[in-house]
């Protein structure tokens, strides 16, 4: 697969206030638009030709597409999110570093190119 092919999966819940916007008690949940778009920036401008596909984990989820997320809801609930994934593998979970995001992708990818390199 060329790397201009590759997908980068940002699963995220969005932010909400459970306990009003101006609530003392707790902060939001969740992550802004904001924060969505920063990421989706920082990927695509450090990954040139990788796309960054964003999925809302408060919507269905595809078993087929979404295997490796959908595990790490169940088990730990929509706290784990964002969810990068490459390829249907979870590359990191939580508010990443952004740099240490991108190198760990450049390395799968490089990783992944020897091997495909290595079958041709």
């Amino acid at each position: 697969m060329s790397e201009s092919n590759r997908v980068i999966r940002l699963y995220y819940l969005p932010q909400s206030f459970p306990c009003g916007p101006q609530s003392a008690c707790c902060g939001p949940v969740g992550q802004s638009e904001e924060e969505l778009r920063e990421y989706v920036s920082q990927l695509e401008s450090g990954l040139p030709g990788i796309k960054v596909e964003v999925i809302d984990v408060s919507q269905k989820l595809r078993v087929q597409r979404d295997q490796a997320a959908i595990k790490l809801l169940t088990t730990f609930g929509p706290s784990v999110c964002p969810i990068f994934a490459l390829d249907g593998e979870v590359v990191s979970i939580g508010p990443p570093s952004m740099p240490d995001l991108i190198e760990e992708v450049k390395e799968k990818l490089a990783a992944a190119g020897a091997g495909e390199t290595a079958t041709a």
